[in-house]
C-alpha cells in the first residue's frame, strides 16, 4: 500500500520558524514533523511514499531524497506555489502512480494511529473512503462529521456554522484518509480542491460509502505557535 503525505504548507501562523523551511520541517522532538509522519507509517508495514511538495519543496528533496537512508522508498510531485491546488488537487498528481487502496495523510500532524486496526476495518465495511475522525469540543471544531451507529458517515461539513454545532462534542475530521483509487474521478484536473470542503460532499452525493474510524489518540495538528509548544512538550511521551 502507497502512502501520500501532503507536505507543502507554508506554515504562516508558524513564522518567523517558517520563513526558510516549510512547515513539514519544523522538528519537534529533534526530527522534523514529516519523518514522525513516515515513521508511524512504517511502523505500521507502510514503505512506499509518495511526498506532496509545494512550498520551498528542496529542502524536503534533500533532506528525504529518495528515502533509502530511512528504509523506505519516496517519490514526489511538485504543485507551483503561486497557483496551489489544495488538499485533494494535490494528491490528484499521484493518480498515475497509484493502481490500489492508498493512504492520503499530512506531513504536519503528529498522532498516534493503529493503522492496521483502520485498513482491517476499511476492507471490512468495503469503504470508497474511509476517514479517522476524533472528538473534540465543538466550539473548537473546523469540521464535522456526522455518523451513523455503524460508523458510516452520513454528512461531512467542512467550517461548520454556529448552528451546526448543536452539542458540545463531535466528530471531527483527523486527516488521515484510506481510498480507493476511484476517489480520482471526484476530483477536478488541476483545480483547487479540498477533501472536506469539496470531494466528500461530492462521493456522499454519489452515494458511495464513507466510514468513519474513531480514536482518542494523541493527535496535534502544528497550525499555529501554541500548538508546536504543546507538541514539544508532550510528544516524546507517546513515542
Amino acid at each position: 500500500m502507497k502512502a501520500i503525505i501532503l507536505a507543502g504548507g507554508r506554515g504562516e501562523r508558524l513564522k518567523p520558524l517558517t520563513n526558510k523551511i516549510p512547515k513539514p520541517m519544523i522538528e519537534v522532538d529533534s526530527n522534523p514533523i514529516l519523518l514522525h509522519a513516515i515513521n508511524l507509517l512504517k511502523k505500521y508495514g507502510i514503505k512506499d511514499f509518495i511526498i506532496a511538495l509545494c512550498f520551498l519543496p528542496q529542502v524536503i528533496v534533500d533532506y528525504f531524497g529518495n528515502g533509502k537512508k530511512f528504509g523506505v522508498n519516496i517519490e514526489y510531485t511538485y504543485e507551483d506555489p503561486e497557483k496551489p491546488l489544495g488538499t485533494a488537487g494535490a494528491s490528484l498528481l499521484s493518480r498515475e502512480l497509484i493502481n490500489d487502496t492508498f493512504i492520503v495523510t499530512s506531513g504536519d500532524i503528529l498522532r498516534e494511529l493503529n493503522i492496521n486496526k483502520m485498513v482491517k476495518f476499511h476492507k471490512k465495511n468495503k469503504s470508497f473512503a474511509t476517514l479517522n475522525v476524533y472528538k473534540r469540543i465543538s466550539k473548537d471544531a473546523k469540521s464535522k462529521v456526522v455518523i451513523d451507529k455503524n460508523h458510516k458517515v452520513i454528512e461531512f461539513i467542512e467550517r461548520p456554522s454556529e448552528s451546526d454545532l448543536n452539542s458540545k462534542y463531535i466528530w471531527v475530521n483527523g486527516s488521515f484518509y484510506i481510498f480507493e483509487p476511484g476517489i480520482f474521478d471526484f476530483i477536478p484536473d488541476y483545480e483547487n480542491s479540498d477533501f472536506g470542503s469539496d470531494v466528500f460532499p461530492k462521493v456522499l452525493k454519489a452515494k458511495k460509502d464513507i466510514y468513519a474510524f474513531s480514536t482518542d489518540s494523541y493527535f496535534v495538528d502544528i497550525g499555529n505557535l501554541e500548538k508546536l509548544e504543546y507538541a514539544r512538550k508532550t510528544f516524546s511521551k507517546v513515542l
